[in-house]
């Protein structure tokens, strides 16, 4: 990717960032991605909570946008994408083996198609769908280089927008609440009920401002990183990491606080699937093998045989996992930390955790540690890398799957984080669920 065309995905970037409202976003951002790369037609669809698809700008550049309908795509690609989060190009379909059998192609005289998807955080949310029907070969690598770093940019920008569209109804819902139910409610419950608008609100702000720039920031330091703009000095190099150490650590923290604000807004919705534990246990444990421990602690992993599947959200018990990980790595400097899960066959219920050999928590302190911003280490560096939102958001998690979460430590002995889960969604979990 050439300077020029870097600064121009920057620049585009910086504007997606800065447009609140979904609909002016996705339509600017439609047109962008069809400028940057030469399409003449274009798509950007959007993943439904139930896998469906949902068509939210189709263009193109013969000005009959009317007239371009779901059906003139080519599906089989588009959820090829979707499926395998992997972006695509296709030089020629009707001369491709893999697309030249499906009828639309052959129907519509499809040829070029590139095709990206929208991820954030792990997780597809879309996809931008390009087409030139009027050559073949019309796509090369470059284009999917850059059209792959602008979606990445936009895909926040547009899950941020989304956010920001549901804040104001929500806000709009809650004014009406509020004033209708200030008749009847003495004045200390308003004022509770104002608070918790004004918390939500405040949250949604700063997740949406922080994030969508603070992406740009990290792909352009890792691109030097990379020496896309030339080689770098050893302090460069040396300087430029930090940087980037210092801002993934920001955007951990405002995972956390867009997290919540998902949860409050009941906007974080779980997709459970029947999960082999044994499996997925070690797949945890590859990821904790990476995190930078003490020289002298040991990672272990403890599966019982017997384990059975259980119906899970992979995502999002994998994140309970990972963030238990994170917290026995602080406060472990030598011993071990475990990984371990077994059956709990009286129950249906599995039981999973982490359990190190680290300072401990006084037994004083332990009710407050699944609790919101409550911080309870006294070492005030280590304070300033959390939120005190991490483990709230691992007991809002294990609770939306019917389960339960809590602590057994001992100062100078080490901690037991451990939580039960269903091997089935419960029916109070269900219950929950579809209050939110």
């Amino acid at each position: 990717m050439d300077t020029t065309t870097f600064e121009r995905v920057l620049k585009l970037s910086r504007q997606m960032a800065e447009t609140r409202a979904l609909r002016p976003l996705l339509d600017y951002a439609m047109d962008e991605a069809m400028s940057l790369v030469g399409a003449t037609r274009g798509y950007i669809v959007l993943l439904n909570a139930d896998g469906t698809l949902d068509f939210r700008v189709k263009r193109s550049t013969q000005g009959n946008s009317k007239s371009v309908h779901e059906d003139q795509i080519s599906k089989s690609i588009l959820r090829e994408v979707v499926t395998t989060s992997q972006p695509l190009i296709v030089a020629d379909a009707l001369a491709d083996r893999r697309w030249s059998r499906s009828k639309s192609v052959v129907g519509l005289g499809i040829r070029s198609v590139m095709c990206v998807p929208l991820l954030t955080q792990g997780q597809t949310i879309g996809a931008i769908y390009l087409e030139n029907r009027d050559r073949e070969n019309c796509f090369h690598d470059e284009d999917l280089q850059t059209l792959t770093l602008f979606a990445n940019h936009a895909a926040v920008s547009i899950e941020n927008a989304a956010l920001n569209d549901d804040l104001e109804a929500r806000v709009v819902a809650r004014t009406a609440d509020l004033e209708a139910a200030s008749k009847q409610l003495e004045e200390g419950w308003r004022e509770a009920v104002e608070l918790n608008r004004k918390q939500t609100v405040l949250f949604g702000n700063v997740a949406h401002d922080v994030r969508a720039p603070l992406s740009v920031i990290i792909s352009s330091m890792r691109l030097m990183l990379e020496g896309a703009f030339g080689d770098l000095t050893t302090s460069q190099v040396d300087w430029i990491t930090k940087s980037v150490e210092a801002a993934g650590l920001i955007q951990n923290l405002m995972s956390d606080v867009f997290d919540l604000t998902k949860i409050d807004q009941g906007q974080l919705r779980l997709h459970p699937e029947q999960t082999q534990l044994s499996e997925f246990m070690a797949r945890i444990y590859r990821i904790g093998e990476g995190l930078p421990w003490a020289d002298g602690v040991h990672l272990e992993l403890e599966v019982a045989p017997e384990l059975q599947s259980v119906m899970l959200d992979s995502h999002r018990i994998a994140q309970v996992l990972i963030n238990l990980l994170s917290n026995a790595l602080k406060f472990t400097k030598t011993g071990s930390v475990t990984l371990y899960a077994r059956g709990i066959p009286d129950e249906d219920a599995v039981l999973l955790g982490v359990r190190d050999t680290g300072e401990g928590i006084p037994l004083e302190l332990q009710d407050k540690l699944f609790q919101r911003f409550q911080q309870v280490d006294q070492n005030q560096a280590r304070r300033r890398t959390g939120t005190g939102l991490g483990l709230a958001i691992c007991r809002e998690l294990v609770e939306m799957h019917g389960g339960r979460i809590w602590v057994e430590s001992t100062p100078g002995a080490g901690s037991d984080f451990k939580f039960i889960l269903p091997l089935t969604v419960s029916q109070l979990a269900e219950e929950k669920l579809a209050e939110r």
